[in-house]
C-alpha cells in the first residue's frame, strides 16, 4: 500500500514514517517537503491511499486540493497533520479520517494509521483507478474476478472474460488493494476472496466457473487467507 507525506519539516516527516512503518509493515512510504513534488508524484500515475497532509503552509489550497482527490479517488484517506489553529475549523470540510497535533503523540498516529486501514478494508464497493497517458480507468474493485500477470501487462477479469488489459505489476496491483479482497496464489495470477466457489487440492474455482491454479508453495497461505475472510464476513 502507498502512503503519502507532505510535512515541511524533516524531522517530523520522518517521525511519521518510523511510526506508520511500525504498525503497517507491508506500506511503501513517500515523503515530500512540497506541495508540488506531491502533485507532481499524482501526474505521475502514482496512487496513495493513505495521504498526511501538513497544513503549516498554504493550508487552504491543501484542503481544497485535498477535496478534488477525494472526487478522483474515492478510497483515498486523508490525515491533517497541523498545530492547533483556527483553520481547523475549515479542515473537515473535505471529510479527513483523523488530525494530527504537533508534537506528534506516536499513540495517535498509529491510532490513525489503524482507522484509515480499517476504513479502507470495511466497504466491498471500493474502486480499483489507474490513471495513465490513455485517461482515468475506474471499475469496482467488487466486479473484479481475478487478474494475471502476462509479461509486462495486467490482464483483468470479471464475471464474463476480459474487462481490460493495463501496463501494471500484479504486486504494484496488490499494493493499491492492500490485499483486503485480492490475494496472490500464483506468481501469475491474484484471485478475489468474494468470488471463490471452491478450493481444491492446487486449484481454485470461481462464482462463474473459471478456475485458478494454485502454486504448491502459496497452497496453505491461500487457504488460510480464504477462511480468514469467511471468517470476517
Amino acid at each position: 500500500m502507498n502512503i503519502g507525506i507532505l510535512e515541511y519539516d524533516e524531522i517530523v516527516a520522518y517521525q511519521l514514517k518510523e511510526i506508520i512503518d511500525e504498525v503497517s509493515h507491508r506500506s511503501h512510504v513517500t515523503i515530500w517537503n512540497h506541495e508540488n513534488d506531491l502533485k507532481e508524484s499524482i501526474k505521475d500515475n502514482c496512487y496513495y491511499r493513505i495521504l498526511f497532509l501538513s497544513l503549516e503552509k498554504n493550508p487552504i489550497e491543501i484542503i481544497e486540493y485535498s477535496k478534488r482527490l477525494q472526487e478522483l479517488f474515492v478510497d483515498l484517506k486523508i490525515i491533517y497533520v497541523t498545530a492547533l489553529d483556527p483553520v481547523i475549523f475549515e479542515v473537515f470540510s473535505s471529510m479527513p479520517i483523523y488530525v494530527l497535533e504537533k508534537p506528534l503523540n506516536p499513540m495517535h498516529v498509529k491510532r490513525a494509521v489503524r482507522k484509515a486501514v480499517k476504513e479502507l478494508g470495511r466497504s466491498k464497493d471500493k474502486n480499483f483507478t489507474i490513471i495513465n497517458r490513455q485517461g482515468i480507468f475506474t471499475i469496482p474493485y467488487k466486479n473484479i474476478y481475478y487478474v494475471e500477470s502476462d509479461k509486462r501487462k495486467l490482464n483483468i477479469y470479471g464475471k464474463n472474460g476480459l474487462i481490460k488489459s493495463i501496463n501494471l505489476k500484479i504486486s504494484d496491483f496488490l499494493k493499491y488493494e492492500h490485499g483486503n479482497y485480492f490475494l496472490q496464489c500464483h506468481k501469475s495470477y491474484a484471485v478475489n476472496l468474494m468470488h471463490i466457489s471452491q478450493i481444491e487440492k492446487y486449484e481454485i474455482i470461481l462464482e462463474n466457473q473459471a478456475e485458478l491454479p494454485i502454486s504448491q508453495s502459496r497452497y496453505t497461505e491461500t487457504k488460510a487467507g480464504y477462511v480468514a475472510f469467511l471468517d470476517n464476513e
